[in-house]
This record gives C-alpha cells, sequence and structure tokens, in this order.
C-alpha cells in the first residue's frame, strides 16, 4: 500500500508475529524494525507506537497492540476499538494523509470475524480528523471476510492481486450502520468505552509527552534516511 502508513497488529512486547505481522517486518527489514522497537519496552493492549516504513511503500509503520478474545467479558471489543481509535489518533497526530489497516484480531487472536469486521467499521467511521489525515483504507484477504462486506453492502474500492481494498474517506462521513442483529447495545457501549479509554490515555500529560518525544525521533531519523539517499 502506497499510504503514509500502514498498521501492525502486535503483541504488547512488540515482536515479530505471524501472519500480516510477519509479512511486514520480512519486507520492511527485520533488523531495522527489531532494533527500533527496542525504545518502547512493553506497550499497553490498545495502544499503538510508531516506527518508520524502512523497505515498504509506507513512510511509517503504526504497531498497534490488538486484544485475543476470551470469551467477551474481559473488554476485549472495546480494547479492540481502542487499538483502532489509537491508531487513528496517532496517524492525525503525526500529519499523516493516508492510513491502512488490516482486520485486526481476526487471525490468530480469535475474534469472530463478523465481529471483528463491525468493531473496524464502527471504530473507523466514529473518528472524527483533527489535522490532515482524510483516507483510511481497510485492507482485507480473506474471501469469508468479502463475503461478510458484500452482503453488508459495501463496495470494494480496488483490487490488488486478488487481495481487496475497503476505503474509507473521512471527509465524506457516513452515519453508523445499524446493526440489526442481537448485540447492538453491546456494540454501541464498547464504542463508546473504546474512545472513553483512548481520550484518557491521551488525557494523560505523561503520554503526551512520551508521544511527542517519540514523534520528534522519528523525525529525526527520517530525515537521516532521506539525507542518505540524497548523497
Amino acid at each position: 500500500m502506497d499510504v503514509d502508513a500502514i498498521v501492525l497488529p502486535s503483541n504488547s512486547k512488540l515482536k515479530e508475529g505471524s501472519g500480516t505481522s510477519n509479512a511486514i517486518f520480512e519486507k520492511a527489514g527485520r533488523k531495522e524494525l527489531v532494533k527500533e522497537l527496542k525504545q518502547f519496552g512493553t506497550v499497553e493492549v490498545g495502544a499503538s507506537v510508531p516506527t518508520l516504513g524502512y523497505e515498504l511503500d509506507a513512510t511509517f509503520i503504526l504497531h498497534t497492540v490488538v486484544p485475543k478474545w476470551k470469551d467477551g467479558k474481559h473488554q476485549e471489543y472495546d480494547l479492540l476499538s481502542s487499538a483502532y481509535l489509537s491508531t487513528l489518533i496517532l496517524a492525525d497526530n503525526m500529519s499523516c494523509e493516508s492510513l491502512a489497516f488490516p482486520l485486526l484480531a481476526a487471525g490468530n487472536n480469535g475474534f469472530d470475524l463478523k465481529v471483528a469486521l463491525e468493531v473496524a467499521k464502527q471504530s473507523i467511521e466514529s473518528y472524527t480528523p483533527t489535522n490532515k489525515l482524510s483516507t483510511v483504507y481497510l485492507v482485507v484477504y480473506d474471501r469469508e471476510v468479502m463475503a461478510l462486506l458484500r452482503a453488508s453492502g459495501e463496495m470494494v474500492s480496488e483490487e490488488i492481486n486478488e487481495s481487496y481494498v475497503l476505503k474509507r474517506n473521512l471527509e465524506l462521513k457516513l452515519p453508523i450502520e445499524k446493526v440489526k442483529e442481537e448485540g447492538e447495545e453491546v456494540m454501541q457501549k464498547f464504542l463508546a468505552d473504546g474512545i472513553q479509554m483512548v481520550r484518557g490515555f491521551f488525557d494523560n500529560p505523561e503520554n503526551r509527552k512520551k508521544l511527542i518525544e517519540e514523534g520528534a525521533k522519528i523525525a529525526v531519523k527520517a530525515a537521516v534516511e532521506v539525507a542518505k539517499q540524497a548523497k
């Protein structure tokens, strides 16, 4: 994806995982990513941290710690929504104009595909940018997810090597679709709780300070990379 930032679903220790994580580490450059990620230590579930994109077309990688499904009673919905929202806020604060998500937690983390897709859609659509972020992609590469998307009336923006991309333009805000099945009340609650959780994180002066400091480090590293390429 030729975007400003792509999202890597991660664990709290920011270690390489399987699936999408493995693919991004391999393409971006495992050695560089591992070295840069050491500075962050352990990251809370639902939070996101940035690194450079290295060999990717994307300028940045946003490493987002996603929850594992247990039984639905351990804040799984809230934490997954928080993972999307914290990433959107981080990308927006970093002046990214475009961002690409995979469908978070729908693989080895055990979330039901329909639930994972609904959380993704509602979380992305609920976010109102305050800076430059205008385009968000949800990249899916599973025919079962595509069937769910078509059943809900979603249009696929483009197809890349038999993979599918769902594009959201945040400048054209769409009302959140009503969930007609059981669990609508739960969905609305976890979305509200997730937004509150993210706001609480960014209201903490220490958290804001850390993000600003890390953003400055990323900017310096990016300038160094540009200088090297110029030579």
